[in-house]
């Protein structure tokens, strides 16, 4: 395993301003914005049992991998937040992609499910248990994405640790 030198999550050249830092959690270098992507389609699901008007913008949701939120942001600091995901601990990324894989095939089969169902007449009453059952799915992945953002796993606990001495 790569050890983790004390400038890893240094500023780039140039320097960043402190607002650009924020973004990145430096135990782990994630960064917790890109749950926006998730967070989006789950007000979506949540909503759309008394909004169906919405259902055109649930079905047209696409998900968007890490990187191509940071390249695609505004956000002051996306850039450092790129340079920061090349560096992630390959544990803790690999387990950060699985539930990020996980969260898309739950909307994708919710997607599916609302395509099926939004022509029945009795819609949207018919979606109100998949569009809960769906955003409580959704809630549990991105607390434990969450989670792995700020805390990490076992092999970034100790790349901090070596990283603040």
């Amino acid at each position: 395993m790569l050890q983790a030198k004390e400038d890893d999550f240094s500023p780039p050249a140039g320097g960043a301003s402190e607002p650009a830092l924020g973004i990145v959690n430096p135990t782990t270098g994630l960064a917790n914005d890109y749950l926006n992507v998730f967070n989006e389609v789950l007000l979506l699901l949540e909503f759309l049992p008394t909004m169906p008007e919405m259902t055109e913008e649930a079905l047209a949701w696409q998900p968007r991998t890490y990187s191509e939120y940071f390249q695609q942001s505004t956000l002051p600091g996306a850039k450092y937040a790129l340079a920061a995901y090349e560096d992630v601990d390959p544990v803790l990324r690999k387990k950060f992609e699985s539930v990020l894989t996980r969260l898309i095939q739950i909307v994708t089969d919710a997607q599916r499910t609302l395509a099926a169902e939004s022509s029945r007449p009795d819609y949207p009453d018919c979606i109100v248990g998949s569009c809960e059952a769906t955003a409580e799915q959704m809630r549990i992945g991105l607390a434990y994405v969450n989670r792995l953002i700020n805390e990490g796993g076992p092999s970034s606990a100790g790349a901090s640790r070596s990283r603040n001495k």
